[in-house]
Parts: C-alpha cells; sequence; structure tokens
C-alpha cells in the first residue's frame, strides 16, 4: 500500500513514467498492489527489420546518432541542394555534383553495412525519446543490404563520372535505349541483393521451438516480398545479361514475342 501511495503521489505530481514500465496501483480493498512488471527486450519495428535493438549504452547512442545523421541526412542533403540547384540554374556541371554526390552517400552506407555486417536507423516521431530513437540492425542480413546500395551508388557514380568526362546526357539517354542489358542488369543485381536481405532478415535468436515459429511467422511477409524480388531480378539480370551477350538474340527474341524489332536499336 505504501507502495501504491508513493506511485500515485508521484504520477499526480506531473512525474513521468519509466520507459518500458506497467505498473499497476490500483487494487481492490483488502489486497496488496500487484508488483511492477518490466517489459523485457524492445518492440520489432516494422518488416522486414525485425530483430533490432537500442544502443547498449550512451557512448554507443552518440556514436549511432552520429553515423546516422551523416549518413541519412547531412551528406543527402548536400547533394540534392547542388542537384536542385543545378536543375534549376540550369548548371549541368552542378546537378553532376549533386547525382555523384548521393552515389557518394550511397556507397559510404553500402561499404559500412558490409564491413561492420549492420545497418543503423533513426524513427521519427516527438514523442518518441531520444533514448529509443535509433535502432541498430546485426546481422549477415546487412552484407547483400550493403552490397545493394553499393550497386546503386555505382547506377549514380557512372553517368555522373561520364558527364564529367564530356559525355552529354542525351547521349548516354541514347546509348542505354539502344542497349537496355546496361541498364536491365544493374538493376537485376540490385533487386536481386535486396531480395536476398529480405530473405536472411534480422532476427533475435529464439528462446524455444515455439518461440522459433513466432518468429518465423513473423518474418513471412518479409521472406514472400523477398521471393517476389529475386524473381523479378533473375528475369531481369537474364534479359540483360542476353542482351549485352548477344545483341543479335535479344532482338530476334525480342520480335518473336512483340511481333516488332526493338524500337530504340542502334542503326
Amino acid at each position: 500500500m505504501k507502495a501504491a501511495a508513493e506511485a500515485n503521489a508521484a504520477q499526480s505530481a506531473g512525474t513521468p513514467m519509466p520507459i518500458g514500465d506497467e505498473r499497476t496501483t490500483d487494487a481492490p480493498a483488502g489486497r496488496a498492489a500487484p508488483a511492477t512488471v518490466e517489459q523485457v527486450g524492445i518492440a520489432d519495428p516494422p518488416l522486414p527489420f525485425t530483430g533490432g535493438r537500442f544502443p547498449a549504452t550512451d557512448e554507443e547512442r552518440a556514436f549511432v546518432e552520429r553515423r546516422v545523421m551523416l549518413q541519412f541526412f547531412v551528406a543527402p542533403a548536400l547533394a540534392l541542394a547542388a542537384l536542385l540547384a543545378g536543375f534549376n540554374l540550369g548548371w549541368p556541371r552542378l546537378t553532376a555534383i549533386g547525382v555523384l554526390g548521393l552515389g557518394l552517400a550511397a556507397l559510404l552506407v553500402g561499404w559500412s553495412a558490409i564491413t561492420e555486417r549492420r545497418l543503423m536507423f533513426m524513427r521519427s516521431g516527438a514523442r518518441i525519446p531520444r533514448e529509443r530513437r535509433y535502432f541498430i540492425y546485426e546481422g549477415l542480413a546487412a552484407v547483400p543490404y550493403g552490397i545493394a546500395l553499393v550497386v546503386l551508388a555505382g547506377a549514380l557514380i557512372t553517368p555522373a563520372s561520364l558527364h564529367f568526362s564530356g559525355t552529354s546526357l542525351g547521349g548516354m539517354r541514347a546509348v542505354v535505349l539502344a542497349r537496355p542489358g546496361l541498364a536491365l542488369a544493374p538493376l537485376g543485381l540490385l533487386f536481386l541483393f535486396h531480395g536476398l536481405g529480405f530473405l536472411i532478415g534480422f532476427g533475435r535468436r529464439a528462446t524455444s521451438f515455439a518461440d522459433r515459429l513466432w518468429i518465423a511467422l513473423l518474418h513471412l511477409p518479409a521472406r514472400l516480398g523477398a521471393l517476389i524480388l529475386l524473381a523479378w531480378a533473375l528475369a531481369l539480370l537474364a534479359i540483360g545479361l542476353v542482351e549485352i551477350a548477344s545483341p543479335a538474340l535479344f532482338q530476334q527474341k525480342f520480335e518473336s514475342i512483340f511481333g516488332n524489332p526493338w524500337p530504340f536499336r542502334a542503326t
């Protein structure tokens, strides 16, 4: 009863209850108030990123906060500012600098994920406490996600570098339309490694057989999505590689299916 009175007094004084605690202070007459119940662990964020954890110490939280701000806010914001300014002012080189910056930002995130086998994110929301705003996802799944980001970085850095070397945007567009495999193969790789990341997933260690089944059930939507991504990836890779290796065979198959030749083929 004394603990219940102290809890009620703290609540009436405006003292916030600790996060993650569930305290019940009301009890029927003649019965003692139940003991404090503390939630164990963290709630998984939305799929496919299940199995994340909060930073264990203040030092780790500060490190994650700096990393997230650099990788997902500062670097992309500077690159987008250059891209939009170049587009609005009609300065192609400034636009190319913005595209190059976005590619380097993606490369930074991807390389960190591959070498460290972890990804870091932030949840938005004004009412989320700072100590529970950042998540760390650790495990093998970070590697294919990182490779997918490296592929994306290459797809951004390559055209920006070609522009700096003197290739016009119209020329690059004409080449890609004439040789679609140059775009389909990287897109297939992007889908492939992203799908592998979905398939592996970030999961916590099961404590029992029933818990293992529950984790598998939670991961089922992500795994189904992974199979869809992998199917698309294999199709895009197959078409792209056939076009790169044998343009004549690609033209023949395309015409046999659609009744017309590829409309953008080089003459």
